[in-house]
């Protein structure tokens, strides 16, 4: 009775002192989406679409005005697994946006403080932003690419952020913008791709990012936010008309174009959002060293009595 009194202490001071506890457990997830399209000349025709959701959500919002080439289109696709999808594009006058947040509540469930980490990847896309040449091959995806002239700019943007508790922990901005000056890139945080001035275009291939989200107590909560912002916006003039009727108008070309989130071919992971975790290591002090040596002893002892 009294060695297995004895076996119980010993095996309740290593279970405290080497314990190695289990991955946080998801208490609950959100996820949003939105799009908004209009065509400059009917303004008060645009399209704003929302949808929210515990595990997906998707909407798609269009505007057009026909006979005019005015045109523009929204698409956001997002779920719990990490994925956000943002495609999105303008024609002439017109203008798209969208964002995409995917949330989570996490819990510690282990019986120590324990270690996180993510690693995760916003997959693959690109920006485009020009003025077409006259005789419009861009829509064949042959042709030049014009930077616009005048008072004429088009845009395309995407801005992306992690918080967690309402912290900023990563983040990755880039906006390509084709004006009289020619075209500019900005990029701000992580930069994902690179420039391709033949195309007006910036591109960025499947990467993946590790981040350290920091130590949490044996059941302590919190709060994990992934979300995403896409615009494709611009001006253009009426080639020298003074005035003419909404549908009659000889809008300029211009073009801006968005994809964030796409799937390559050999992108096969179906979490985007991989979270693990391990516990801190814990010394053990001199003296709990001793007494765990002795009752080793002793329970030796105790086995040939």
């Amino acid at each position: 009775m009294i060695m297995v009194m004895f076996k119980r202490i010993v095996l309740f001071c290593i279970s405290v002192c080497f314990y190695q506890g289990a991955s946080a457990s998801i208490i609950s997830t959100a996820i949003t989406a939105e799009t908004y399209s209009v065509s400059y000349p009917e303004p008060d025709k645009g399209e704003r679409v929302h949808d929210t959701g515990m595990e997906f959500a998707s909407v798609l919002s269009r505007s057009q005005i026909y006979d005019t080439g005015v045109y523009a289109f929204a698409y956001v696709e997002a779920n719990a697994l990490g994925f956000a999808l943002l495609s999105m594009g303008k024609y002439k006058a017109s203008a798209a946006s969208g964002s995409a947040a995917i949330s989570y509540q996490l819990e510690n469930n282990s019986l120590v403080a324990q270690q996180f980490s993510l690693r995760f990847s916003p997959l693959s896309g690109y920006l485009k932003a020009y003025c077409a040449d006259p005789e419009n091959l861009f829509y064949e995806d042959t042709g030049s690419r014009l930077p616009c002239i005048g008072e004429d700019f088009a845009v395309s943007s995407y801005n992306a952020r992690i918080t967690l508790n309402d912290e900023l922990i990563w983040s990755s901005m880039a906006e390509v913008r084709s004006g009289n000056n020619g075209v500019d890139v900005v990029t701000d945080g992580a930069v994902l791709g690179a420039f391709d001035a033949e195309t007006h275009s910036y591109h960025w291939g499947t990467q993946w990012f590790e981040l350290p989200l920091g130590v949490f107590d044996p059941n302590e909560q919190f709060n994990f936010v992934y979300s995403v912002d896409v615009l494709t916006d611009g001006v253009t003039n009426l080639q020298g008309a003074t005035a003419c009727e909404p549908f009659n108008c000889p809008y300029a070309d211009n073009v801006a174009l968005v994809d964030y989130g796409f799937r390559q071919l050999d992108d096969d992971n179906d979490s985007l959002f991989q979270f693990s975790s391990s516990a801190l290591p814990v010394d053990v002090p001199p003296k709990l060293g001793a007494i765990l040596i002795g009752l080793f002893l002793l329970v030796g002892r105790l086995k040939k009595t």
